[in-house]
């Protein structure tokens, strides 16, 4: 009985045996890889096919098959862009639904037919001046923008001069403060541009506060913890802001101002007349002075005595350091 029992166990053990060894030799190549592994495989294969087939392909074949894969990668490309912006591209399709103006539309379509944006906004612009719907102009400005903050193949150059165009859109809109922050973002992308600073002194001689001296060093406006002040047709600004704006360094003491960019150099005393540029004397119109615990400079002198260029901007008192 026992070895009856012990028969059928090594029987069963047999079977068992048998059963894994034909499952394994029964199972496709590749069984127990991973599926990353087996998919690597079956790109070898492919590939390797696609060799061959090109190794006995004709030329002709070859430039098809070239032309083929390029072109799918061309569509790949623009699929991409596309969905990157996807926003965009409906922002402007909705505003065709509500704009009329032929300019107008042609300048949205551009967008939605690939071309530049700054191409786009500077079609728009050119008929600016007979363009009056400013709800229009708004609409369309308002898309414009939004496309080419976008654009990342824009440079900076090319910012600017856009920018500098929209702005230009809203002053015709009536919307001086989207006006004046597009300017400015204009100025950040290229502030040596003269002609950003005259569109910039339109708006700024259209809003309330045009008694008020604005100033821009480098194309940013700086905060200044005492007001700039005019005496006798100059304009005086806090000595530190000034000199940080221009990357200048400064020492002071004693009520005695020595300035020094690069290899020029401005010596005054608060309160006097006189002035050193460069180790030369120079009469001052307009002295240094303090108020509330600030030293305030005439601009144009420090300004010009370092080298920079001023210009003053009368319709909308605005002076620009570059």
């Amino acid at each position: 009985m026992k070895g009856l029992k012990k028969f059928f166990s090594l029987a069963l053990v047999t079977v068992l045996i048998f059963s894994l060894a034909a499952g394994a030799w029964a199972a496709p190549k590749g069984w127990g890889q991973s599926g990353q592994a087996r998919g690597h495989a079956e790109r070898n294969i492919e590939q390797e096919h696609e060799r061959n087939m090109n190794e006995g392909a004709t030329i002709e074949e070859k430039e098809q098959n070239q032309n083929k894969e390029r072109e799918e990668n061309g569509l790949k490309k623009q699929e991409k862009k596309k969905s990157v912006t996807e926003h965009v591209y409906k922002g402007v399709e909705n505003a065709l639904q509500h704009v009329k103006n032929p300019v107008a539309r042609a300048a949205l379509q551009a967008i939605l037919e690939g071309r530049s944006v700054a191409q786009a906004v500077y079609e728009a612009k050119q008929y600016l001046k007979d363009w009056n719907d400013q709800n229009e102009i708004v609409i369309v400005a308002g898309e414009l923008k939004e496309a080419l903050e976008e654009d990342m193949s824009a440079d900076s150059l090319t910012r600017a001069q856009g920018y500098k165009h929209l702005g230009e859109m809203f002053i015709k809109a009536g919307k001086m403060e989207d006006a004046r922050s597009l300017l400015e973002q204009a100025l950040r992308n290229n502030p040596g541009d003269d002609e950003i600073y005259s569109v910039l002194n339109k708006v700024f001689a259209k809003i309330k506060d045009n008694n008020k001296v604005k100033v821009y060093i480098k194309g940013n406006m700086p905060m200044f913890d005492v007001a700039p002040v005019v005496e006798n047709g100059r304009v005086l600004v806090p000595l530190r802001v000034l000199a940080e704006g221009l990357g200048a360094a400064v020492d002071y003491k004693d009520n005695t101002i020595n300035i020094q960019l690069n290899n020029s150099t401005v010596k005054l005393v608060v309160g006097s007349g006189k002035a050193l540029v460069d180790g030369k004397p120079v009469m001052l119109e307009v002295p240094a002075r303090v108020v509330d615990g600030r030293a305030l400079v005439p601009l144009r002198f420090i300004g010009e005595g370092l080298k920079a260029k001023v210009n003053y901007y009368r319709e909308g008192n605005l002076v620009a350091v570059e």
